[in-house]
C-alpha cells in the first residue's frame, strides 16, 4: 500500500499541540485553576500553589493550601494581567449583652506564612472598623527594637446616637477606615475595652479586611451576624524564593533552573508587595505566561497570504503521495 504523507499547516500542529492539556483539573466547583496552580500532587508548580478542592456540604469549593491551620476559600485565581487571588477571610468581632456583659469574641487570625506565595494586597484592600464605641487595631509580622510586630494600624469610632450613622459614609461615626502596608501576611484584631451597656442598635465591635472597591457602609452593619460574616479580600502572589530558601529577583532568576516565564512571548516583572517576582504576556500578547506550550498567544488574528487567489474547490490540506521504493 502506499502510504500518504499529508502538509499539515504548520498553525494546525501548533493549535494541536496548545490543545493537549495535563491529567490535571483545571475547576473546582465554578472557579477556574490556571497554571502556576493545581490540584493534586504534580499538578502545580509547588506546594505553595497547590489548591484543595473540598466539599463543603453542598459543592465543591477550593481552598488555599497554605494558610496556617485556617481554611481559606477560594473566590477566583488569576494569572494576567494581575497575579491574584480573592479569598474570603473572617471578620473580627466582640459582642456584649444590653448589659453590656461580653457574650463572644473572635480575632479574625488569619496566618499565610512569611514563606507563602501570597501575601494580602495592600493597594486593593483596607482595614475596617465598625461600631459605636469601638477602637480596633490589626498587628502584623514580627518586630524589632522597640516593638512587638512590624506593623500596627486601626482607627477609632464613635455614635452620637442610634441615628448618627449614615449609609456609605465611613468616616469615624460608626465606621472608620485605613490603608494597610504591604508585606502583610498574618493578622489579629484587637479592640479596646469601652463601655457597651445599652447599645442594642451596635452590640459588637466589628472588624475586618475588605475590598476598597467592593465594600461600602450600610448603618444596618453595625448589626451584622458578625459569628457568620466573612468578607471578600485580595492576595497578591509571586514566584518568592529559590529552592535554597533565598529570595528571588527577575535578575536572579533568569537564565537559571526552574525560571517561571516559560512562553516565548512573556516577561519578567519584580514583585511590588513582597519578595519575588511574576511573569506577564508582552504587549500585544494574552494567555498564561507560565505555560511552554499555548502560553501567551497573539491578540491580532493570523491571516495566510497567498499570491494567487485560492478557487472555492481547492482543498485546505495538500497532500503529496509517493510510491514507496520498497
Amino acid at each position: 500500500m502506499s502510504p500518504a504523507l499529508c502538509l499539515l499547516p504548520t498553525l494546525l500542529l501548533a493549535a494541536a499541540a496548545a490543545a493537549a492539556e495535563p491529567n490535571c483539573p483545571t475547576k473546582c466547583g465554578d472557579v477556574d485553576i490556571p497554571y502556576p496552580f493545581g490540584i493534586g500532587a504534580g499538578c502545580s508548580r509547588s506546594k505553595g500553589f497547590e489548591i484543595f478542592c473540598v466539599n463543603n456540604g453542598t459543592a465543591a469549593v477550593p481552598v488555599l493550601r497554605s494558610a496556617g491551620t485556617r481554611t481559606i476559600p477560594v473566590a477566583s485565581l488569576s494569572v494576567s494581567p494581575r497575579p491574584e487571588a480573592k479569598v474570603l477571610l473572617p471578620v473580627a468581632y466582640k459582642c456584649y449583652s444590653p448589659v453590656g456583659r461580653r457574650v463572644g469574641a473572635s480575632d479574625g487570625r488569619v496566618d499565610l506564612r512569611p514563606s507563602s506565595v501570597f501575601r494580602i494586597s495592600d493597594s486593593r484592600n483596607m482595614f475596617v472598623v465598625l461600631g459605636c464605641n469601638t477602637g480596633a487595631w490589626m498587628n502584623s509580622g514580627d518586630g524589632g527594637g522597640r516593638y512587638n510586630y512590624q506593623y500596627y494600624m486601626g482607627c477609632f469610632t464613635y455614635c452620637a446616637g442610634p441615628e448618627s450613622p449614615t449609609d456609605g459614609r465611613c468616616a469615624s461615626v460608626g465606621c472608620c477606615r485605613v490603608d494597610i502596608p504591604p508585606g502583610l501576611t498574618d493578622t489579629a484584631v484587637y479592640f479596646e475595652q469601652w463601655p457597651h451597656d445599652g447599645m442594642e442598635h451596635s452590640p459588637c465591635d466589628v472588624a475586618f479586611l475588605a475590598d476598597k472597591d467592593g465594600y461600602e457602609f450600610r448603618a444596618a452593619d453595625l448589626r451584622m451576624d458578625a459569628r457568620r460574616s466573612s468578607m471578600p479580600v485580595w492576595l497578591d502572589w509571586a514566584i518568592r524564593e529559590d529552592d535554597d530558601g533565598s529570595a528571588l529577583t527577575c535578575a536572579a532568576a533568569k537564565g537559571r533552573a526552574g525560571y517561571a516565564c516559560v512562553s516565548a512571548n512573556s516577561e519578567c516583572v519584580d514583585s511590588m508587595n513582597g519578595p519575588g517576582y511574576f511573569c506577564i504576556c508582552k504587549e500585544d500578547f494574552k494567555g498564561n505566561p507560565y505555560k511552554d506550550e499555548g502560553g501567551c498567544t497573539s491578540e491580532e488574528p493570523i491571516s495566510m497570504v497567498t499570491s494567487t487567489p485560492l478557487k472555492e474547490a481547492q482543498v485546505m490540506l495538500r497532500c503529496t503521495y509517493y510510491t514507496s521504493p520498497n
